[in-house]
């Protein structure tokens, strides 16, 4: 069988959950199929990994300026038609085989609509719509996701097959240049993601100086991540404060995690939540919110707070750092639950689910 792979997401520099799941699914298909052939579609360059890739990987790079996977990746489609295709982000061409497999990571455009520009949003709602309605199978990245995925788009139950994300630091690839280490505080609280209005980081920042002034704790509190959606006002905010320290993306967040004291994820939503599982691998307690995928990724290894509620988050985050035997069990129990979600289990599921008959 020929495989055709979306694979521009797999390709980019800076990534989010998005293009990181792209790229260990790449590398775990990889690992487990020498059976199948696979022909990579990407707008650019590829990077290293992707040149070192096994024989039967293959690339073609087709560059265009607009709606690449849409029109670009169709006419591919219409001249060069792969026997399947797996897209990991929701568009899905216009022109696609009856065996196109997409992935959906989340609905935040439909729950959080003010955090998106106005084309955007139309873009993404038309995109799933039109993925949901033409896709052989949808892939769903978490029971809450496929739930949404019901709700909003009345997707019949057996289109949709959760398959979660993994972790494997075998294949978590150095970083491709020599940036020293950035300097960090003795003891922080560390965020760890895009910087946008869902992710809720205002009211971590409004808790983590409350608690500073109640409490009187030594943390400074750090923000990872890329500048995403309506930044601004996060920006503004911690401008004043020399206790909160923004980082920017970070290229190794294993080398700024391990050093942490306290992961905290406060998002309104989230489709998955992969840095709970990189905080597991690191030995680093979590505390995050009691919402949407969040739980069904932490699972008893982590410490909850409801993100609507400044009080319930400054209880998790203190509790989290000033309790010594709580600290000790999340970290064991984040070893054990880690071992839950591995790339290798990721990929069985999706080939399977890729080259089924229907």
């Amino acid at each position: 069988m020929l495989i055709g792979i979306e694979a521009e997401r797999a390709n980019i520099d800076q990534t989010t959950g998005v293009e990181h799941y792209a790229r260990q699914m790449i590398l775990a298909l990889a690992q487990i199929d020498r059976q199948n052939s696979y022909v990579l579609y990407l707008r650019t360059k590829p990077r290293k990994w992707i040149l070192d890739l096994p024989e039967n990987f293959k690339y073609k790079v087709i560059p265009f300026p607009i709606f690449w996977t849409q029109l670009r990746i169709s006419w591919e489609m219409l001249w060069h038609m792969p026997d399947a295709l797996f897209v990991m982000a929701s568009a899905l061409p216009l022109i696609h085989p009856k065996q196109s497999v997409v992935t959906i990571h989340d609905l935040g455009w439909e729950f959080y609509p003010e955090t998106f520009g106005k084309f955007m949003r139309k873009y993404l709602r038309f995109s799933t719509w039109f993925a949901c309605k033409f896709a052989a199978r949808i892939i769903a990245v978490s029971e809450q996701t496929k739930k949404d995925l019901s709700a909003k788009y009345r997707l019949p139950e057996n289109k949709v097959a959760v398959v979660h994300h993994g972790f494997d630091m075998h294949n978590e690839l150095a970083p491709e240049n020599n940036d020293p280490e950035p300097v960090l505080p003795e003891k922080f609280i560390l965020y760890l993601g895009t910087l946008q209005p869902r992710k809720n980081i205002l009211g971590l920042v409004d808790a983590f100086l409350e608690l500073k002034k109640e409490k009187n704790i030594p943390h400074f509190l750090v923000l990872a991540g890329g500048k995403g959606w309506l930044y601004d006002k996060i920006m503004e905010k911690i401008s004043a404060h020399p206790e909160i320290i923004y980082l920017g993306y970070v290229k190794d967040r294993f080398a700024v995690l391990k050093k942490a004291d306290l992961l905290v994820q406060p998002a309104f939503y989230e489709g998955f939540g992969l840095q709970i599982l990189d905080a597991f691998y690191c030995g680093v307690p979590v505390a995050c919110s009691n919402v949407s995928s969040l739980p069904e990724v932490g699972g008893d290894a982590a410490v909850y707070f409801d993100p609507h509620s400044r009080e319930d988050m400054k209880r998790a985050i203190f509790e989290a750092l000033t309790n010594a035997a709580l600290r000790a069990a999340l970290v064991e129990k984040g070893k054990e639950r880690l071992e839950k979600f591995t790339w290798k289990t990721a990929a069985e599921k999706t080939l399977k689910l890729i080259a089924a008959k229907n």
